[in-house]
């Protein structure tokens, strides 16, 4: 082979490593902005709040539901007077009461701070009182 050919050679070869390197440089820096993204994605918010939702007198041997923003937390007739505690898992969370009988619903928004919320019935609609 001529000094011409390998030289040649070895410029080509010093490109590609060159080439090499920038691709994996390039592969690199896109996958840590990648892994960053879904680290900020994964924080989920904690909260150590908990209510304490009671079901009165007034709630007793009558069908009922009971929903926290869109999990069910209770379904069925109470025959006593129940106490329900329930950590808080969102923002902002909601008690829908739901009359089994006429299927009405009745909408208590929950404070952000933990209480306990006394559930009342009047006739087919549920109010409630904080403690």
């Amino acid at each position: 082979m001529s000094k011409l050919s390998t030289k040649s050679n070895h410029g080509f070869l010093l490109g590609s490593f060159v080439l090499m390197i920038m691709l994996f440089l390039t592969i690199f820096i896109f996958l840590m902005w990648a892994f960053k993204a879904f680290d900020k994605q994964e924080k989920i918010t904690e909260y150590r709040e908990c209510y304490e939702i009671v079901l009165e007198k007034s709630t007793l041997n009558k069908p009922m539901t009971l929903f926290i923003n869109d999990s069910l937390i209770y379904s069925g007739t109470p025959v006593a007077t129940t106490i329900l505690r329930i950590n808080r898992f969102a923002e902002e969370s909601t008690i829908l009461a739901v009359d089994d009988e006429s299927s009405q619903v009745s909408l208590i928004a929950l404070p952000k701070e933990s209480s306990q919320i006394n559930l009342h019935r009047n006739g087919t609609e549920f109010t409630s009182g904080h403690k």
